[in-house]
């Protein structure tokens, strides 16, 4: 979509911006204390016989030690990938945040493009030098970390280890003392990492943020702008570790077009069934520039993923956050060390970004979604992702039913979005669906389980008609995806919030009308998720009647992207006698013949 400056109310972005934080959620000890090496913990029988054991998948839990734990690949269903050889080949996922992810770590050694701009904090004052980071190192690592070193092992490899990882930079300055989490930025700098980024890559993450309840801030309009101009890259933002309150989300995961993402807590036993208290959330404020504020009306989380209890790659050295500006700085060199104990919503964000890369991936692996340009846009992403997650226990939505109509207004669940995230059910959802894109951008007949991109136009619809019978008593679920028509421009550091398109999504039995819909006013998400009352015929109908606000007025076309899951009967099987039927460690790792010790690091 092209600027029109003499149109648009520009809003004008300030040089400096306050202090941002990375999101990571145990910050009781510094992890300066890390080389504080005395309190020897053994380098663990965690890896005993590591040479010997069996190859597994990648990314590991720190449960119930630094090196043993669960495979995150199994407990996310990134495995029904990796079994069909998708692991992020032929895409490119670019980590922005504060400082630059460590190519010296033996995981990251993959890791060669690094784009910022020329204003970002430089240790040692030479450019062609990266800004490196410990807690960009953390979260690269469980993006796109490979094995490497001598002894290679599942705790090294990101859920997306084939991705071309790269790293963006956007911190002018550290606040506080060693290994900190709080940063300035710039609009110079935000330009310069987000812009490289967008329309280059397959994917961003970010891992950070500022407080920005209603999603106005530079940074939101940034993002969103650059996300609507480049609808091929999917923006992946942490939540935010101010739960469990409500309005806590941060920028840019506050904005209205990234996938947002909450941190699920391990319970003990390697299970991921509920939200981390830490986890921001809604309800979130909504605002606009025609209709002010509009206090607690957003679920600003789309999906959560692990994001305790983790292992990952550590850096040590006397840059970023642990330059030596600041106070107790001390180098802790070697290229083979993890941390245990990882958590925070900046951990799960790129084990998300990790699985929206193995789509991307998955895109590229098919001739027909490769040929299909649709098949990578983010809002199609989006909507498989969150369509595929797994319903947790408690999840809410606000659904009721009034009528024998099933309505939401809220779309998603406060705290988990449309859930956990599930990659199994994705690769059924995106790959393996009887409905993989419809001809033309206007709806049709389509099979039980499918996606679509298409456009619609004020005043009007599309319908979806299923072409088998469904199964009373099964569960349908359906989700909606659009963006938020924002601008940004690169070369004037000019952003222009223009309009947002209210879409309802509704679902029908053809026979006696509507059965259920979601109809959120300021939500870029509209979800369902419920019971069918009886076997028949159904249609997904997707409305726009109205904008929630337009700057200009003249809009009046909104591209989106659509999911659904149902069951039909089983053939020949009559449909009325269906009946429907889931201690933070340091460690380095211990070479052949070799025990190092351990060291106990604060909180990640």
């Amino acid at each position: 979509m092209g600027l029109e400056p003499a149109a648009a109310t520009p809003v004008g972005l300030p040089a400096q911006l306050p202090a941002h934080k990375a999101h990571q959620a145990h910050q009781a000890h510094q992890a300066h204390q890390a080389h504080q090496a005395h309190q020897a913990h053994q380098a663990h029988q965690a890896h005993q016989a590591l040479d010997d054991a069996p190859a597994r998948a990648p990314l590991v839990t720190s449960l119930p030690g630094t090196f043993t734990g669960a495979d995150v690949a199994d407990l996310t269903g990134a495995t029904r990938f990796h079994a069909a050889g998708i692991t992020g080949q032929q895409t490119v996922s670019v980590n922005v945040e504060a400082g630059h992810v460590w190519d010296g770590h033996e995981t990251l050694g993959h890791v060669s493009d690094f784009v910022n701009a020329a204003s970002v904090f430089d240790t040692d004052g030479d450019p062609a030098t990266p800004e490196y980071d410990f807690h960009a190192t953390l979260v690269g690592m469980m993006l796109g970390g490979r094995n490497g070193g001598s002894i290679p092992g599942a705790w090294q490899s990101g859920l997306a280890p084939d991705t071309d990882l790269r790293s963006g930079a956007v911190a002018t300055q550290w606040v506080g003392d060693a290994y900190s989490l709080g940063f300035n930025v710039s609009s110079e700098t935000l330009r310069g990492a987000y812009g490289g980024a967008f329309g280059t890559a397959d994917v961003i993450n970010s891992s950070w943020g500022g407080t920005d309840p209603v999603g106005e801030s530079a940074l939101a309009l940034i993002t969103d702008g650059l996300q609507n101009l480049h609808p091929r890259t999917t923006f992946v933002a942490a939540a935010g570790n101010s739960g469990p309150g409500g309005n806590s989300v941060e920028a840019p995961g506050a904005g209205y077009n990234a996938i947002t993402v909450g941190a699920l807590q391990n319970d003990g036993s390697n299970a991921y069934d509920r939200i981390a208290d830490f986890s921001s959330r809604g309800p979130q404020d909504y605002a606009d520039p025609v209709n002010g504020t509009v206090a607690g009306v957003r679920a600003a989380v789309d999906i959560a993923a692990p994001g305790t209890e983790l292992t990952s790659a550590f850096y040590g050295g006397q840059t970023g956050g642990n330059n030596p500006t600041l106070g107790d700085s001390a180098p802790f060199p070697g290229d083979d060390f993890y941390l245990g104990g990882v958590g925070g919503t900046s951990f799960a964000a790129p084990i998300t970004a990790a699985g929206a890369a193995l789509l991307h991936s998955a895109r590229e692996a098919d001739a027909a979604l490769a040929a299909n340009a649709h098949a990578d846009d983010s809002r199609v992403i989006k909507a498989t992702l969150l369509n595929s997650a797994r319903k947790l226990p408690g999840w809410d939505n606000g659904q009721a039913s009034a009528g024998g109509v099933v309505e939401t207004t809220q779309s998603l669940d406060w705290a988990s979005g449309a859930g956990a995230l599930d990659l199994d059910r994705a690769f059924e959802q995106y790959l393996t669906a009887g409905t993989r894109d419809l001809a033309g951008l206007g709806g049709g007949s389509v099979a039980p389980v499918g996606w679509d991109f298409a456009e619609v136009g004020l005043g009007d619809r599309n319908r979806y008609a299923m072409d088998a019978s469904l199964r009373g008593g099964s569960t349908f679920t359906a989700t909606l995806a659009w963006f938020r028509a924002r601008e940004y421009d690169t070369l004037t550091s000019v952003a222009d919030d223009i309009a947002q398109a209210n879409l309802d999504l509704i679902v029908r039995d053809i026979a006696t009308g509507t059965v259920a819909r979601s109809v959120s006013l300021y939500n870029l998400v509209e979800h369902l998720s419920f019971v069918l009352p009886a076997s028949g015929r159904y249609a997904i109908d997707v409305v726009y009647a109205s904008n929630t606000f337009d700057s200009r007025g003249d809009f009046a076309l909104a591209g989106y992207g659509l999911a659904w899951w149902a069951q039909a009967p089983a053939p020949g099987t009559p449909p009325l006698l269906l009946a429907g039927t889931a201690a933070l460690l340091l460690s380095r790792r211990r070479r052949r013949g070799i025990t190092r010790a351990a060291r106990t690091a604060a909180g990640t």
